[in-house]
This record gives structure tokens, sequence and C-alpha cells, in this order.
């Protein structure tokens, strides 16, 4: 008689139960996982901005409006113009509070960088998933993403 005894059946069931439990636990990743990483996108993206200002020569910012990162680049004629190739949409990431130098802004004002390599101190405050972070930033333009 060919086929499977009970034992190897079990044996095969346990397996596929122990990979679908590691599979599920890295496709669906906890709340506190998807608030680390979008905080931690979103600090890359203010760092590109503040790079691209240092090794640029010329000003740039950043904004955060109807739910995107928004980069701007200060034109010869000393206008900001925005630069749609660094837009970045934020999804679940809120942006609820603004503060450069202590002082609270509104969240879609801009956060200037400097071609000096000088940064204001900032601090930009979001809820991710209803899990609050923030992004800040120092005078010497180090960037770190903390609990709030």
């Amino acid at each position: 008689m060919k086929g499977f005894t009970l034992i190897e059946l079990l044996v095969v069931i346990a397996i596929i139960g122990i990979v679908t439990a590691v599979a599920a636990v890295n496709l669906m990743p906890s709340d506190a996982e998807v608030a680390r990483r979008e905080a931690g996108l979103l600090a890359m993206s203010i760092e590109k901005a503040r790079d691209a200002a240092w090794f640029g020569g010329r000003p740039t910012a950043v904004s955060f409006e109807d739910g995107r990162l928004r980069q701007w680049r200060l034109a010869p004629d000393r206008t900001w113009q925005p630069d749609a190739s660094s837009d970045r949409p934020l999804g679940e990431t809120q942006v609820t509070a603004l503060h450069i130098e202590g002082e609270a802004l509104a969240t879609n004002q801009r956060l200037v960088f400097l071609s000096d390599g000088f940064v204001t101190p900032f601090r930009v405050a979001l809820e991710i998933r209803g899990i609050p972070r923030a992004i800040e930033g120092d005078a010497a333009g180090a960037l770190v993403v903390r609990d709030r």
C-alpha cells in the first residue's frame, strides 16, 4: 500500500505551520516597527535636503503639506522653487508640530537649510499609526529620530 503515515503528515503540517508563522511576522510588521521605519525614511529625506544645501551651494528647504514632504531650492532670483523630483508622500505619517530653536511654527512652513553647513536646531513631531516619534536636528546638522 502506498501513501503517507500519520506521523509524516503531522511533520509536514508542523513544518508548514512554522514557515507560516515566520513569514507572518516578517510580512505583517507591528505598528511600532512601521513607525520606526517611516520616521527613519522621513529623517533620511530631511538629510537629503540638508546635504543638497551643503553640497549644492544653495539653500534648500522642506515643508510638510498636502500629505507630502516637499523639497524647495532657492533660485538665483531669490524665490523658492519646488523640487518635484524630491517630493515624498507622507503616507500614514502625520506631522503634528514643527519647532525651530524652540519656537513653534505652522507645520506647513519651510524648514530651511543654508549652504554654510550650520543648521538651526529643529524638531519635527510626528504621529505614525498613533505612535509618537520626533526627528531632531542640532546646530551641527546631526539628525536623530526619537520616541516623543
